[in-house]
């Protein structure tokens, strides 16, 4: 029950227990229980459910094989907006991560465009609101091409730019 209903609290766990089974048991005795299994109460890690790990295995070794970390510019849109009150803390067994698949919902929101690599932020945006296409490709191409320039004169180093696959459907 506790694998499926990860970010539950105490007391509606015990009521579900309850409903299921039809025997009451405290919230103490319910976390004992769960601590003597194995499950612990830890922030929970939310997970794209459209996320592959072989693919990600995969593109995560041949980046380790072919580029330094130093040569690494990771791009990223990220935001603050209004979400939803989502739940930070569930439970699963000790050694594991809590994790939960959710849909992320919008409000307001405000955007910023940062370029990234060993040496902190090389280039960065930030706007009210969405990035559109528009706005991401004029960063791109007049911000962070001009310092990746002046970088691989200084370094004599060619670079690797990362973008999310968010941030890549942006040049298309």
């Amino acid at each position: 029950m506790v694998k499926d209903k990860v970010d539950w609290y105490l007391d509606e766990l015990v009521y579900e227990m309850e409903q299921r089974i039809g025997k009451l048991v405290s919230i103490p005795t319910l976390w004992r229980s769960l601590r003597f299994c194995g499950i612990t109460r830890k922030k929970i890690q939310k997970a794209a459910k459209e996320r592959s790990e072989i693919l990600r295995g995969v593109y995560l070794y041949n980046i380790g094989m072919n580029y330094t970390a130093e040569q690494l510019i990771f791009i990223d849109e990220s935001a603050k907006d209004e979400r939803t009150l989502t739940r930070l803390y569930g439970y699963s067994p000790i050694n594991t991560r809590a994790k939960k698949s959710v849909v992320f919902i919008r409000g307001k929101r405000y955007t910023i465009l940062p370029a990234l690599s060993l040496e902190g932020f090389i280039a960065v945006d930030i706007m009210e609101g969405s990035c559109d296409k528009e706005r991401f490709q004029t960063f791109v191409f007049t911000q962070l091409v001009n310092i990746i320039f002046i970088l691989f004169l200084y370094n004599y180093l060619k670079f690797l730019l990362i973008f999310t696959s968010f941030t890549l459907s942006y040049l298309k």
